[in-house]
């Protein structure tokens, strides 16, 4: 081992400056693929998507009721206790459709039958109740435009048109690489002493499964160059995008930005803001890389806010906008004079306000952190916090799960 002096380089941008950077820097090339309606849920629409039939194809009746002929009813309310059905009129269900020569439809609720004779209580309008084709859905009518998601309404109306099939955008190829000597298997049944559990691929490969990516998960690669920038060149051939976990702090094997900074081009070696402050931005054969920081908390908010902005950008997407609640403070802090500070908190309830708890995650163990953590902070360099002011907390559920206390 070598000690290896700190030394800060470039610009370490805030989240928000880091989010932009990702979006004006990568420009992804996609592919398009077909898939079958029932496959198609969440996936993004490659190209417009238009009916390829019209509904109905025949006027059809809009509720219940009979059909008749509007110029039966020319001159007023005919006499219609001789009526027989099929002749001068037909019984009609919601949507079946109304075939000449009857062309107006009575609601049920407007007839009545005595001793088997039809009464009519109301005249009707000509044409009333009855849909013309084309009124559900037109021919070549536009369902989904380019880069519109398919949702479950959507795959509805695209199976009422006739699409039986959907170009959609290829999902993305994501490689994320965990590198560490310390690391073993999160499948592992008996621990080796001084090692510890790689966790973070799983996670990561759960965010990419949510983000509408395809994940591939690389076995472990040891704290060796040779064996790092062979990893980066085999998910250079496959990746859309490299995910690279770890390696880009400042411990005694920290290779990976030596490696990216040689053979590729670093744009961001580490961030303004903590937890994740370690983590980067580089290019590598042309592919973008992330660089994650090694720590679960980083890992996970890199995923949250940095894999999330870049797979938003794959798929032109526009950033979701996070769910915020103003809580009053239960605690006070000061975020740090060279970096931002992202909180981890707890935010619940209480006579109708909401409140909220500073999480500090190496006070709680990790199972304690996922069950407390609902909501992050954002404060800026240098921004205190004290107790009872009025804070905007992002909550990562939605507002109807949060507790009261």
């Amino acid at each position: 081992m070598e000690y290896r002096k700190y030394v800060e380089k470039g610009l370490m941008p805030s989240r928000q400056a880091m989010k932009k950077l990702l979006r004006d820097r990568v420009s992804f090339k996609f592919q398009v693929e077909e898939v079958e309606l029932m496959e198609a849920l969440n996936r993004i629409a490659a190209e417009d998507i238009a009916t390829r039939r019209m509904l109905p194809n025949l006027p059809v009746g809009k509720m219940d009721g009979i059909g008749v002929r509007a110029k039966d009813f020319e001159t007023g309310m005919p006499d219609t206790y001789l009526w027989e059905n099929g002749r001068e009129y037909v019984f009609v269900n919601t949507g079946c459709s109304i075939t000449a020569p009857y062309d107006t439809l009575i609601l049920i609720e407007d007839i009545d039958f005595i001793e088997g004779h039809l009464v009519i209580k109301k005249t009707p309008e000509p044409g009333q109740l009855v849909d013309p084709p084309g009124s559900s859905i037109n021919d070549a009518e536009i369902i989904l435009h380019k880069y519109q998601q398919i949702t479950p309404a959507a795959m509805g109306i695209l199976a009422a048109g006739g699409v039986k099939r959907v170009a959609v955008i290829k999902k993305p190829k994501v490689v994320f690489i965990p590198t560490g000597d310390e690391l073993a298997q999160w499948s592992i049944d008996n621990l080796p002493a001084g090692t510890n559990i790689e966790s973070n691929g799983m996670m990561i490969y759960a965010f990419l499964k949510q983000y509408q990516a395809d994940p591939v998960i690389f076995p472990i690669v040891r704290d060796n160059k040779e064996a790092l920038y062979d990893a980066l060149q085999q998910a250079a051939q496959q990746a859309d995008l490299i995910l690279i976990n770890a390696g880009s702090s400042k411990g005694t094997k920290d290779y990976t930005l030596d490696i990216l900074e040689n053979k590729g081009q670093v744009v961001v070696y580490e961030l303004g803001c903590r937890p994740g402050k370690h983590s980067s931005f580089s290019f590598f054969a042309g592919k973008p890389v992330l660089g994650m920081a090694g720590p679960p908390n980083g890992a996970e908010l890199a995923a949250r806010f940095y894999v999330k902005t870049l797979l938003d950008n794959y798929y032109h997407q526009a950033e979701q906008e996070a769910i915020i609640v103003e809580a009053v403070a239960e605690f006070s802090f000061k975020a740090p004079d060279n970096y931002d500070f992202c909180i981890q908190a707890h935010v619940y309830c209480k006579e109708n306000s909401y409140y909220v708890q500073r999480i500090n995650p190496k006070a709680v163990t990790r199972p304690q952190l996922l069950e407390k953590c609902n909501a992050y902070i954002y404060l800026p360099v240098s921004k205190e916090v004290h107790l009872g002011d009025k804070l905007t907390a992002e909550l990562i559920v939605g507002k109807e799960v949060l507790g009261t206390e």
